[in-house]
């Protein structure tokens, strides 16, 4: 484990023990940063041009359900989405050995990140499941 995992895995469990929002939200602020590093708007202002016809969240539901290679629902709140995925995708997750279940929150600062731009507004994002919390799934609820 290099030195900045070390770093790293400190802060992420003391983040975890301390509980405290505002540190969690600067977890999240790194996952809205690697959104745009990874360059995400570009993908998402495509995927939202083409959803234009959209005017309601089954509307949306529908929608993804056919571009995105996941599962979509809509909940009383929000869409929920599937990932289907069979294991955590986070590039840093192979470097953290303890506390991985915190680097959740840098994904939801990513999809609020990448789902805000698409809808246009402020969404905020519940972990439903994560590999990194015992999931079998990667799942996350979109709330509109």
């Amino acid at each position: 484990m290099s030195k900045c995992s070390e770093w790293i895995e400190d802060m992420l469990g003391a983040i975890k023990e301390s509980q405290n929002p505002e540190a969690i939200s600067m977890i999240e602020c790194c996952g809205k940063a690697c959104a745009s590093r990874k360059n995400t708007e570009e993908g998402i202002r495509q995927l939202k041009a083409k959803a234009s016809n959209c005017k309601t969240r089954a509307d949306y539901v529908s929608f993804l359900n056919e571009k995105m290679p996941v599962t979509i629902t809509e909940v009383e709140d929000g869409i929920v989405m599937h990932l289907g995925k069979e294991g955590c995708t986070c590039p840093i997750s192979s470097e953290i050995s303890k506390n991985t279940d915190m680097l959740c929150e840098c994904t939801r600062g990513h999809e609020k990140a990448v789902w805000s731009n698409f809808f246009g507004k402020p969404v905020d994002i519940e972990i439903v499941e994560s590999f990194l919390r015992g999931g079998n799934d990667c799942v996350i609820k979109i709330i509109i």
